[in-house]
């Protein structure tokens, strides 16, 4: 496929980095000379340095036989017109990121697809989203969705205080009727696919995929009270802490957005029917007492300044927060902000690289997640009409599978199903495999039909 990426920032770069690896034909525009040199430098890609939103940048990058424009630029002028304008060259899709409640789906004031934009990716949304999974589910190590958030993937560290802990995968069947798929444990760092007889053991790192229904009883096997109100505090003054704060305001929680600039903390206050808004700077340590910090269920720092979020979050710790939520742009930060003691630490700009990889491979295959730092992956395939696997029972599919690899659950018309050997998959099954990543190849060619491949 032919695809153009206008934009060579950390989304950018990343889009283009998994897009060759599957052998797509790319050229990155890039108005930045200093970005262009390093995209060159660091994959091997037409580079052309200027704007999206000129024609000629354009069809220097071959628009004019593009299948796909991508236009991920920080400026919404710039990837709208760079939409426009592939759209008058008949380029087939046109996935634009931007930013802004105006551009949303509910309350967008514009017709996009008037302007030549297909798709739309909006970063405050993919973010909080992000961050809305570990509210949801406190305490989880990894946290991921599939299927439009219907189907949860969860990692929690296990102890011997969990109903889990010291019991079989079996057992616990046996115990409860949910549905329940244990996907992969992660034992003194090394990986492995439990089987039925596998011992659960403390200090694992246990990730498990299941319904959302099923969140409840779930929050109750790993022994995380369920509680109808939390306490929450907020902190920051960009779009997301907006979208994050008017996402919470729909829930029963206690929550207090905290913002520095007294300005936005005015403007923003009367958006919301149950948030409290403060103006006031959270790396002051005796602000956060004040909060009660120590009484918080989540500390979240949402500035677009990543040294604020780091040292916010920091004290909040220290002061006793219960978990602590950073968001960092800088790529390098996210290891920094763990080893200092940060319980979660969420790039926005590569959650944006991700859902737009989503979007790119909706037609075939979906979520990839991968596993803490270990070589196993989830994967999502859509068994398409014609697919050499609709109709196959799993045991013969899993004879095909190299070891290391198994089918963990089949959604079909939006229902999670635990198969055994005699299930048929059926067309247009949604099919989640757990396997290790030396085997996504074979895996892929297995159930490929002609769509894209995406790795995280």
């Amino acid at each position: 496929m032919r695809i153009i990426i206008v934009g060579g920032g950390i989304v950018g770069q990343s889009l283009a980095e998994h897009l060759l690896k599957e052998g797509h034909n790319l050229s990155l525009i890039e108005l930045d000379d200093k970005l262009c040199i390093e995209v060159s430098e660091k994959l091997d890609l037409q580079v052309i340095e200027g704007s999206g939103s000129s024609p000629s940048v354009l069809k220097s990058a071959g628009v004019e036989s593009a299948d796909m424009l991508l236009a991920v630029t920080p400026e919404n002028d710039v990837n709208i017109l760079s939409c426009g304008l592939a759209a008058q060259y008949g380029v087939k899709s046109r996935i634009a990121r931007l930013r802004g409640r105006e551009y949303s789906g509910e309350n967008g004031l514009v017709d996009l697809e008037k302007l030549g934009v297909t798709s739309v990716i909006q970063p405050e949304r993919v973010l909080v989203d992000q961050i809305m999974q570990y509210v949801e589910t406190p305490h989880a190590v990894e946290s991921a969705n599939f299927e439009d958030g219907r189907i949860l993937l969860r990692g929690f560290r296990i102890t011997d205080k969990m109903p889990l802990a010291n019991k079989t995968p079996r057992e616990i069947r046996q115990e409860t009727d949910m549905q329940l798929l244990f996907a992969a444990i992660v034992r003194r760092s090394k990986g492995m696919i439990p089987d039925g007889d596998t011992v659960i053991e403390p200090g694992d790192i246990l990730y498990t995929l299941f319904p959302r229904e099923s969140l409840d009883k779930f929050l109750e096997l790993v022994n995380i009270e369920k509680k109808a109100v939390r306490k929450i505090i907020i902190t920051g003054s960009s779009y997301s802490t907006v979208e994050l704060a008017l996402r919470l305001d729909k829930t029963d929680h206690h929550v207090t957005l905290v913002d520095p600039d007294l300005e936005h903390a005015n403007k923003i206050a009367g958006l919301f029917d149950n948030v409290e808004v403060l103006h006031g700077d959270c790396t002051h340590d005796d602000l956060l007492r004040e909060l009660n910090v120590d009484k918080a269920s989540f500390f979240i720092a949402v500035s677009d300044e990543a040294d604020y979020n780091m040292l916010s979050s920091l004290l909040a710790k220290v002061e006793g927060a219960h978990e602590v939520i950073s968001i960092t742009s800088e790529w390098q930060h996210v290891k920094l902000f763990h080893s200092i003691g940060i319980d979660h630490v969420i790039n926005p700009r590569l959650t944006t690289a991700r859902e737009i990889l989503e979007i790119i491979s909706r037609g075939q295959i979906g979520a990839v997640v991968k596993l803490s730092d270990v070589d196993i992956e989830a994967i999502r395939f859509n068994v398409a009409p014609g697919s050499k696997i609709a109709g196959m029972q799993v045991k013969d599919v899993a004879v095909k599978l190299k070891k290391g690899s198994i089918i963990g659950v089949i959604i079909r018309e939006g229902s999670m199903l635990l198969p055994d050997g005699e299930t048929t998959i059926l067309a247009n099954d949604h099919v989640i495999i757990i396997t290790r990543h030396e085997n996504l190849d074979s895996v892929n060619k297995l159930f490929k039909s002609g769509g894209i491949f995406v790795r995280n």
